[in-house]
């Protein structure tokens, strides 16, 4: 517990230590381009890079279902990663004379491979969501206009 415990430390601190980079970032950013227009360059040439992204209009690669792939595919990634190394440490373990040992071993590998299919039937899930979202997108796609709206 301790492991996992410093582990969530460490990426929490990264993490935020990258959105302070960035937030920095991009305040000097648009300090720069504040900056330039007071300068006299003609707002209209700047008109289409200073837009949002609009979150109405349908894309493909920015819908919903992209989320379900990436985590899908890690979640997989890290079940099968998990699952390997139970079992690796499971063979590694050197015979002894004593069955209670043995017992333990096999006890606790068991005990981790709970969580790591749990993970990988998850991911599977995920990804086989990924591809039914993108046959509706398809079918809708292939609707005539008129019946869309």
């Amino acid at each position: 517990m301790d492991q996992i415990m410093a582990m969530v430390i460490v990426a929490t601190a990264t993490y935020g230590i990258y959105r302070l980079f960035e937030l920095i970032v991009r305040r000097r950013e648009r300090l720069a381009i504040i900056e330039k227009i007071s300068e006299g360059i003609d707002p209209a040439a700047l008109m289409g890079q200073l837009d949002l992204p609009n979150k109405n209009e349908k894309k493909y690669y920015g819908s919903v279902g992209s989320w379900a792939i990436r985590i899908g595919l890690l979640l997989i990634g890290v079940g099968l990663g998990v699952t390997i190394a139970a079992v690796i440490d499971l063979l590694a373990v050197a015979p002894s004379s004593a069955d209670e040992r043995a017992f333990y071993e096999f006890r606790n590998t068991l005990s981790i491979l709970y969580p790591a299919c749990a993970a990988i039937f998850g991911g599977v899930g995920l990804v086989i969501a990924y591809f039914i979202e993108r046959k509706e997108y398809r079918k809708e796609q292939d609707k005539p206009k008129e019946l869309q709206q």
